[in-house]
C-alpha cells in the first residue's frame, strides 16, 4: 500500500498536494491510500493506466477529502481500450495493466466553478464505490469510450450541473446501483450525444435535480437527438424533484428523423413525481412503463410524442388527498403508434394547475388499445380522442366527480377519428352524456352508464 503522505502530501487543506499525489500515482505500488485529512489540489491528478498499471485509490473509509481548486476533474482515469467488451478485443497488456481501476471511500469537493469529480476515458471496468462527490460541475464524467462501468453506494450531491454524465461516450454495460444522486441542477443522470447499450439504473434515490432559474432540467435525462441509447432499465428508484421551468423527472429525447434512437427500455417499480412532467418521452421506441407510482405531475403525468411500441401498464397516477397545492397530472399521447395501455389507475385528488379539457388526451395516434383502466374524478372528459385511427377502449371505468359541472363525458371522439371501438365499459354521465362517438367513426356496445 502506498500512502500519499509518504510522497509529501500534507492533507492540511492548505498546502497544494497535487504534485505529491501525482508522484504517489507514478511511483507507488498501485494501491494508493489517502489517510484521514483534507488534500488540496490545484490541478487534475492524471492516472494513465497503460503507464502506471493496475490501480486502486481509497480514502480511508470516507475519512479523506480531496479538494479540487482547479478546472477539470480531480481524478482522470485514462485507458487505451478502443474496441468492444468481447474477450477477443482485449490485448493481454490491457488485462495486465488497465482492467478494473477502483476508486472508493473518498470525498471529492469542488472549489472551482469548473471543477469535476472523476473522469474516465478509454477504461475497461472502472469501479466507483462509496464516494461522496459534491460542489463540483460534473460528479462522475464518462467520456470517449468505456466498458463495463460500476457505480454503487455513492453520494453524488449538490453539483452545479450533472451528477453522472455520459458525454459523447461509446459505452456498453453500465450499472448505477444503490446511490444517492441529488441536488444537481441540470440532471442527476444525463446521457448526451453517446452510443449507450445495456444501462441499468436500479435502487437509487435520484432527487431534486432541478434548477428553479434554468430551463429543462431532469432527474434522468437521455438526450439522443444525436446518438443512441438502447437496452436498459430504470427500476426500483425514487425519482422526484420540485417543479422547475420545463422540468421532468424522466426525459427521453430522440431525433425526429431517427425515432429508434432511444428505446428498448423498461421503467418499472419506481416512485416518480413532483415535477412539471413526471415522464417526458419524445421520438422513442419500445418503452415499457409499468408498476410505478406516479404523482404530482404538476403539468403532465406522462407526455409521449412520436413514440412507437409504447406499453403503459399497471401504474397508479395519484396523490394523497391531504397534500396541499395543485397538480394537473394530465396524460397526453401525440402522434404515437402501436400503444398498449392496461391496468392503469388515474385519480385526480388535487385541483389542476392548468385549465385542461380532459384527463387523457390522445391526438393523432394509430393502433391504440386501452383496456382495464380506471379514470376517477376525471377533468372535463376522461379520454378525448382527436384525429386517431384504430383505437379500442374496453373493460374500463371512467367517471367524473359527483356534482362537477365541468365534467362533460367519459369518452369523446371527434369527427376526424376512424375505426374506434368503445365496448364493455362503465362510463360516467356528464353534461354531454356518457360518451360521444359519431356513428361513422366507430362502434359502441356493452357499456353501462353510471
Amino acid at each position: 500500500m502506498t500512502s500519499v503522505r509518504d510522497f509529501g502530501a500534507r492533507g492540511d487543506g492548505k498546502t497544494d498536494d497535487a504534485q505529491a499525489i501525482q508522484h504517489a500515482i507514478q511511483k507507488g505500488d498501485g494501491v494508493v491510500h489517502f489517510p484521514r485529512g483534507n488534500y488540496l489540489i490545484s490541478r487534475t491528478i492524471r492516472v494513465p493506466l497503460q503507464m502506471h498499471g493496475r490501480i486502486s485509490i481509497d480514502g480511508a473509509l470516507g475519512t479523506a477529502k480531496l479538494i479540487m481548486a482547479g478546472a477539470g476533474p480531480a481524478l482522470n482515469l485514462i485507458g487505451s481500450h478502443r474496441r468492444t467488451a468481447e474477450p477477443s478485443h482485449f490485448a493481454e497488456e490491457q488485462w495486465q495493466r488497465e482492467r478494473m481501476p477502483i476508486v472508493q471511500g473518498l470525498e471529492i469537493v469542488g472549489r472551482h466553478a469548473q471543477a469535476d469529480g472523476i473522469r474516465a476515458e478509454g477504461v475497461m471496468q472502472p469501479t466507483f464505490h462509496q464516494l461522496l462527490i459534491r460542489k463540483c460541475r460534473y460528479g462522475i464524467h464518462l467520456n470517449v469510450r468505456d466498458r463495463n462501468v460500476l457505480i454503487s453506494n455513492c453520494h453524488i450531491y449538490d453539483n452545479s450541473a450533472i451528477g453522472v454524465f455520459l458525454d459523447a461516450v461509446n459505452l456498453h454495460q453500465i450499472n448505477i446501483h444503490g446511490n444517492h444522486i441529488s441536488y444537481c441542477k441540470q440532471a442527476g443522470i444525463k446521457i448526451l450525444a453517446s452510443e449507450v447499450r445495456n444501462i441499468q439504473i436500479c435502487a437509487n434515490d435520484i432527487e431534486y435535480n432541478h434548477d428553479l432559474k434554468g430551463q429543462g432540467s431532469a432527474d434522468v435525462f437521455f438526450d439522443c437527438r444525436a446518438g443512441t441509447v438502447r437496452e436498459g432499465t430504470l427500476v426500483g428508484n425514487t425519482v422526484q424533484a420540485r417543479e422547475s421551468p420545463g422540468g421532468a423527472n424522466v426525459r427521453f429525447l430522440g431525433a425526429k428523423d431517427h425515432p429508434n434512437a432511444v428505446g428498448l427500455f423498461t421503467i418499472s417499480a419506481n416512485l416518480i413525481g413532483s415535477q412539471a412532467r413526471a415522464l417526458d418521452l419524445h421520438n422513442c421506441r419500445a418503452v415499457v412503463i409499468t408498476g410505478n407510482s406516479i404523482y404530482s405531475g404538476y403539468r403532465h403525468s406522462i407526455w409521449a410524442e412520436n413514440a412507437e411500441h409504447l406499453v403503459i401498464g399497471a401504474n397508479t397516477i395519484d396523490h394523497n388527498p391531504e397534500y396541499r397545492g395543485n397538480s394537473t397530472d394530465q396524460l397526453v399521447l401525440r402522434n404515437c403508434r402501436n400503444v398498449s395501455m392496461t391496468g392503469l389507475i388515474l385519480q385526480h385528488t388535487r385541483p389542476a394547475n392548468d385549465p385542461v379539457t380532459s384527463s387523457m388526451e390522445i391526438r393523432g395516434c394509430h393502433n391504440v388499445n386501452i383496456a382495464g383502466i380506471q379514470i376517477i374524478n376525471a377533468r372535463g372528459r376522461g379520454i378525448a380522442l382527436e384525429s386517431c385511427q384504430t383505437v379500442r377502449i374496453a373493460d374500463s371505468t371512467i367517471r367524473g366527480t359527483p356534482d362537477d359541472k365541468a365534467y362533460r363525458a367519459a369518452v369523446t371522439v371527434d369527427g376526424k377519428c376512424a375505426q374506434v371501438m368503445v365496448v364493455n365499459n362503465f362510463l360516467g354521465r356528464g353534461s354531454d352524456g356518457a360518451f360521444t362517438l359519431p356513428a361513422v367513426r366507430g362502434t359502441a356496445s356493452g357499456n353501462v352508464m353510471v
